[in-house]
């Protein structure tokens, strides 16, 4: 990790507590973030190929994790930081989503339960044109930290907007999916831990 990417800040920090996998392909991932926020990660099996591996394989649930995310957006709203004073304060970056699940007890007997799973649905833009893997990203601050968006689909989903991007800028969007883009490798602490972990030890 070059030393632009390590002075970024802090990225999404999560315990996998579920992990689910279709087909050896997909991976449905779910992380519980601080204040008890259940976020589902959605992972290609093929996209982390190369030195990493299938990261469904690498995670492993019961341990904590930095995310280096990449947001899937739909129906993008862009504001110009003039635009966009106190925006974040007026509206919850978070929007929960209720899932209804059939559970089953040690007796078989099932019963339906509802958990809320969280998705981030607005950030700050902290740089416009952020670089990964060669590849060119938009690095924002989310209520869960910060995430990234694709450059060229975020420009298209703009409509002619693009060029208007700039730190400070505002985008906010319909509740969507998040992937897992890479794990990073940098230490940091879990609430209620005293001791610092490398991510994913």
């Amino acid at each position: 990790m070059s030393e632009r990417e390590r002075q970024a800040g802090t990225f999404v920090q999560g315990l996998l507590i579920e992990k689910q996998c279709d087909y050896d392909s997909f991976y449905h991932l779910t992380f519980l973030l601080r204040n008890s926020i259940l976020l589902p990660v959605f992972s290609s099996a093929s996209r982390m190929g190369g030195s990493q591996g299938k990261p469904g394989v690498q995670l492993q649930v019961g341990r904590n994790y930095h995310l280096l995310l990449l947001i899937r957006p739909r129906q993008l709203k862009y504001r110009r930081p003039e635009e966009s004073a106190g925006a974040g304060a007026s509206k919850p970056g978070l929007a929960a989503l209720a899932l209804r699940q059939i559970a089953r007890d040690a007796r078989g007997v099932s019963g339906e339960r509802i958990i809320l799973q969280h998705h981030p649905v607005a950030g700050r833009i902290i740089d416009p044109d952020w670089e990964w893997e060669r590849h060119r990203y938009i690095l924002i601050e989310t209520a869960i930290g910060r995430a990234v968006l694709n450059r060229k689909a975020t420009e298209d989903d703009l409509k002619g907007r693009g060029g208007e991007l700039t730190v400070g800028g505002f985008l906010e969007w319909e509740l969507w999916r998040s992937e897992l883009l890479a794990l990073l490798d940098h230490p940091g602490t879990w609430p209620g831990q005293g001791t610092e972990r490398r991510a994913g030890g």
